[in-house]
């Protein structure tokens, strides 16, 4: 490297392409999270088709470690939150397809994310091994 500013200007680079390593790598936990749930949900409204009747008691999470019990009114129904705002009234199957709508949009999500990543990390090793070739 010529000179200091030329140094400057590659570390500015590097903390610009960690700095956005990192928002990428915060995104792919968030929607790996939501993945899961999206999953552990699936498997319920699975395990509700294998033969759940009404007034069978199960236990319902109401936030952290508590639950309560309840009895099935519906077994055929669920509903889905779509948005904050509008929740709907589906049966298992439609319940299933929506969620694996959701499960493919989350995987590609997380494809085009890893992607993001793996192409950060190309320029930062690249611009590592400039620095360091300059400067060794």
């Amino acid at each position: 490297m010529e000179s200091s500013q030329e140094y400057q200007e590659q570390l500015l680079k590097f903390r610009y392409f960690k700095e956005q390593r990192d928002m990428f790598q915060d995104q792919l936990e968030i929607i790996n999270a939501s993945l899961g749930n999206i999953m552990n949900t699936k498997r319920t409204i699975e395990n509700l088709k294998e033969g759940v009747e009404e007034g069978d008691e199960i236990l319902i999470p109401i936030g952290g470690l508590v639950n309560i019990k309840a009895s099935i009114k519906e077994p055929e129904k669920v509903l889905l939150a779509v948005t904050q705002d509008v929740i709907i009234e589906k049966d298992l199957d439609g319940s299933l397809e929506f969620l694996d709508n959701l499960i493919e949009q989350h995987n590609k999500q997380l494809q085009f994310l890893q992607t993001q990543i793996q192409n950060i990390d190309v320029n930062l090793q690249q611009i590592s091994q400039t620095v360091q070739r300059s400067y060794s």
